[in-house]
């Protein structure tokens, strides 16, 4: 319902400006038009081929790219609107998860300091040394992990620290960039596992934005279909799976490599 709505975007546009030698100038709409809604507690999983827009439409979510039109409401109040202490707590409620975690983590700060430096931005109150042992625990990481570089962990870990980063900022958000395309088959596993397992205790909502049908089927409630900039089909992920109604969402289906006569659902799109 209306007002259970967490975030909506809204008519979403976005153009970028290409340079085209001295005179001459070439445009990108990247996004056009794009309206859908995240709930309290769901996952809603962005899905499309490459430069279909749906990385840039989770950068504007996260204030990162500026709209050429439309906007992003959180709670009621469009985020262009926020300043001060107002967008302060947006970005405090709103995490990231990006695809890459080593290009994501500072190499030249120690794990401890990673998870930490959210909580000093965001004024926290409480012993920061507890907070941090308990996101490790929350993550899977052990103690030893906090006095580590990111050089001195494996894909998953830190991708498991990038996670305890997010978590840090007590978020009702998280968009979740690509966060598994890295990462082998297992940890991949092993990450979702660990992102359903957060939602259900905390109650995050996952803005995923994936070409990875496995984890559309695993974690999403419901799937937005981009293409060429556009939203093309929105519905639940168990109608999305078993009776597409666009076109290009079928053709995505239909990528899904058939191994023995069962679908897998991995598929690069």
């Amino acid at each position: 319902m209306q007002e259970c709505e967490l975030i909506q975007v809204k008519n979403l546009s976005k153009t970028f400006t290409v340079p085209g030698g001295f005179t001459q100038r070439s445009y990108i709409e990247a996004v056009k038009d794009v309206t859908f809604s995240l709930q309290p507690g769901e996952t809603v999983a962005i899905i499309g081929e490459s430069a279909s827009g749906k990385s840039t439409v989770g950068k504007i979510i996260l204030g990162l790219v500026k709209p050429s039109s439309g906007e992003v409401i959180y709670r009621g109040q469009p985020i262009h609107s926020l300043k001060g202490n107002g967008m302060r707590a947006y970005r405090k409620a709103v995490q990231a998860v990006f695809q890459d975690p080593h290009s994501s983590l500072n190499p030249k700060m120690r794990i401890e300091d990673i998870i930490i430096e959210p909580l000093r931005n965001f004024g926290y109150r409480g012993d920061c040394r507890r907070r941090l042992s308990y996101l490790l625990e929350v993550v899977g990481l052990s103690g030893e992990f906090a006095a580590r570089f990111p050089h001195q962990c494996s894909g998953g870990q830190k991708q498991r620290v990038a996670i305890a980063r997010a978590l840090a900022a007590e978020p009702e958000a998280i968009v979740l960039d690509e966060p598994l395309s890295a990462l082998d088959m297992t940890i991949q596993t092993q990450i979702i596992a660990l992102l359903k397992s957060l939602q259900a205790e905390h109650g995050i909502s996952y803005l995923l934005i994936t070409h990875d049908l496995r984890a559309v089927k695993a974690m999403a409630d419901r799937v937005v279909v981009m293409y060429k900039g556009r939203v093309v089909e929105k519905a639940g992920k168990e109608e999305f799976f078993r009776c597409p109604a666009h076109p290009h969402s079928r053709a995505l289906l239909e990528a899904i490599p058939v191994i023995g006569g069962l679908q897998q659902c991995k598929v690069i799109i």
